[in-house]
């Protein structure tokens, strides 16, 4: 059977002093789905010593397994993350998708680090599916084994969706993705503690974050992308899907890893409170 959300990229190893925890954006996204309630079914790839199915319970899991996945370490200074890629792996294609998967009504791509092939947004897209798009993956550059944030490009090969969803740190000019509204419904840039912009068919719209006491960003803006997909299919509505995605957002940082993304009333319990003591 078809899931309600279909979701690819890979699961990462991040490194730390303290030895490696397991990441990526589809992780954070399958944790977040599951917080919401959504029958989810995720292709991924991670090295043979990860368990999805351990990590997430409750999803449909499609795993590749590798010997050595992607592998990143970051390190934060004051809410900015310096970030090395120590390892790539193969990406995502069509035919690692199952085909009773291809059919979900919500999908999210989001890829780390060009680990969900470029030709697969426009292989998924179709009437009747909500499709977004984790734009950091596509964009990402190295020097050395430093990432450093992508340029924009008006037509890239990816882009073919319904909602682009990017952080600030993710480009060298944030302001520049408006371009591609030519190409997209919606494209939402996140930007840390200084909240987040939209642009849709009516223009710009900013929005104030969800007060929160931060310790670990990490996920934070796949948290949004699947918390935005899924209330947006239910209202139709982009600022109203956005600040319920914030709300999901703001708590997902409030603790480390998957371990603080949120259940439903819980993002429900924020949205309805003025503010967050430390």
């Amino acid at each position: 059977m078809s899931p309600q959300l279909l979701i690819a990229g890979h699961i990462v190893k991040d490194i730390s002093a303290d030895g490696w925890a397991a990441g990526g954006g589809a992780l954070y996204a399958a944790a977040q789905a599951s917080g919401l309630g959504l029958d989810t079914a995720v292709v991924t790839a991670c090295e043979r010593d990860i368990e999805p199915a351990g990590l997430v319970p409750g999803v449909q899991w499609h795993v590749r397994r590798l010997d050595e996945a992607i592998r990143f370490q970051n390190v934060y200074t004051d809410g900015a993350r310096t970030q090395r890629v120590l390892s790539t792996a193969a990406p995502i294609r069509l035919q690692d998708v199952p085909t009773a998967w291809r059919q979900a009504p919500l999908m999210l791509l989001t890829p780390v680090f060009h680990d969900v092939d470029p030709s697969l947004p426009e292989a998924l897209a179709r009437p009747g599916t909500l499709l977004g798009l984790g734009a950091q993956g596509w964009l990402r550059r190295l020097d050395g084994e430093r990432v450093l944030p992508g340029l924009i490009e008006p037509a890239p090969q990816w882009l073919h969706g319904d909602v682009v969803f990017l952080s600030e740190e993710d480009i060298v000019d944030g302001e520049a993705v408006e371009a591609w509204r030519a190409r997209v419904p919606a494209v939402v840039l996140t930007r840390g503690r200084s909240g987040y912009t939209v642009w849709d068919r009516l223009g710009r719209h900013d929005i104030a974050p969800v007060p929160a006491c931060e310790k670990d960003p990490t996920g934070a803006g796949d948290v949004f992308a699947t918390a935005y997909l899924l209330r947006y299919s239910e209202t139709h509505d982009v600022l109203e899907s956005a600040r319920f995605a914030a709300a999901a957002a703001a708590i997902s940082i409030e603790g480390a890893g998957i371990t603080a993304v949120a259940e439903r009333a819980q993002v429900e319990a924020r949205l309805s409170t003025t503010g967050v003591g430390c």
